[in-house]
């Protein structure tokens, strides 16, 4: 006999926000047909990289020319092969493709990002930023009700691949009324095809037959429920299985990478023409009280290599102009580096925007290394007015209405 754990592979289950199974897949298959994997995708994305942990800010885009930056930083600095900017600024280091993107004008820097009263805490802030609200809690994320409003005007197929995480859960931004699906992996989305054993054995026969069974017994309470949530969830699998089989990638993805993994999985979402709106993925490890240095040069260099083959893959089919890449992190570190080569929790910190929507430059004040506030950076941008700039200027959604507040619009983006 089959139990339910032998039905579906562990770790690759569908994890859904705000939705039953059946609303899930109600309408993904026909929305699949009418883009099929091969059709070119009409709709604008946005892609959300997280950096979880709390990112340098100041050893991201640095301030070189500020002495007491070299002053506060006497190991951490970032002195020698900083990309530049301008005469004041530069990049790190190890974000050439960034810097290639800089010189093309597809990546806007909004500086000194943060929000009033910062919260230093990890948990807390990363609610305030995925909930748009500095109370934080538990409620819908910021683009989860983006999703929402699309299915309120008419805009939405009302399937789960409008709002797509690469990962094993969705995190808290995406939390919606509408389905958002949680993805390891295309290949591996479909009912186990082996049992304890690794003996392959057939599923979907065994499944239709006990449906059929139950079907034909008479009406019983759920009964169609059940066979269409069957029948959705494999024709679903089925789809996701195709788009996989047709993909082909148009760049040469780092291996060894959990981000250029994550990131080469949203393409392919994307470009299978299934439906995508948002996707979120994250790249952790910023939380670097000690020995900072070394690991956060290898997190930027993998965020770089994985971003530029993820840009060159969509550019490859096509795709460019549709696709916003934005980063965020719950919060910068402060100014100046602790006793153990590391750095602590901070406050404000940039936020980059990526890809051939954004109009490049320098946005937002850079905050001051004298003036802080216990130690910290005063923001000078709230975060807030970032994502408002992107759900008007980009989404074309209203931005007062699904962030409860009025923001200042930046003029990141072309229109």
């Amino acid at each position: 006999m089959f139990s339910r754990r032998d039905f579906m592979k562990q770790g690759l289950l569908p994890i859904f926000a705000g939705s039953a199974v059946p609303a899930v897949f109600a309408n993904g298959v026909a929305a699949a047909n009418a883009d099929s994997p091969n059709s070119t995708p009409s709709n604008r994305v946005l892609v959300l990289v997280q950096l979880a942990g709390g990112n340098d800010g100041l050893n991201t885009v640095i301030p070189f020319q500020d002495g007491t930056y070299h002053d506060a930083r006497p190991t951490l600095k970032q002195d020698q092969g900083m990309l530049t900017l301008n005469s004041q600024l530069g990049l790190h280091p190890n974000l050439k493709g960034l810097k290639g993107s800089w010189d093309a004008g597809q990546l806007a820097i909004v500086q000194g990002v943060g929000y009033p009263n910062p919260n230093l805490s990890h948990f807390a802030s990363m609610s305030i930023w995925e909930t748009a609200s500095v109370k934080g809690g538990i409620g819908d994320g910021w683009l989860g009700r983006y999703l929402t409003y699309l299915d309120q005007v008419g805009e939405s197929p009302n399937h789960a691949l409008e709002g797509v995480s690469a990962g094993s859960l969705v995190p808290p931004e995406l939390r919606s009324k509408t389905p958002v699906l949680a993805l390891q992996s295309l290949r591996n989305f479909r009912l186990q095809p082996v049992n304890g054993h690794g003996t392959p054995v057939d599923v979907e026969n065994p499944l239709m037959q006990f449906y059929g069974a139950f079907k034909t017994a008479g009406p019983a309470p759920f009964g169609a429920l059940l066979d269409t949530t069957l029948q959705d969830a494999l024709q679903a699998s089925h789809a996701l299985r195709a788009t996989d089989e047709s993909y082909v990638a148009k760049a040469t993805y780092p291996a060894n990478s959990p981000i250029a993994s994550s990131l080469k999985l949203v393409a392919e979402t994307i470009v299978s023409g299934l439906g995508v709106r948002v996707a979120h993925v994250t790249l952790g490890g910023f939380d670097n009280h000690a020995r900072e240095k070394p690991v956060h040069d290898k997190l930027l260099l993998d965020l770089d290599q994985a971003l530029a083959a993820f840009m060159q893959d969509l550019q490859g089919h096509g795709l460019g102009d549709r696709v916003l890449i934005m980063t965020w992190s719950e919060f910068g570190r402060r100014v100046k580096e602790n006793g153990s080569a590391g750095t602590d929790h901070g406050t404000a910190a940039p936020m980059f925007l990526l890809g051939a929507p954004v109009k490049g430059g320098l946005y937002g004040g850079q905050p001051s290394l004298s003036d802080l506030n216990n130690g910290n950076l005063k923001f000078t941008t709230d975060f807030r007015s970032v994502y408002a700039s992107v759900l008007e200027g980009y989404l074309k959604a209203p931005a007062t209405d699904l962030l409860g507040g009025n923001y200042e619009i930046l003029p990141l983006l072309k229109g």
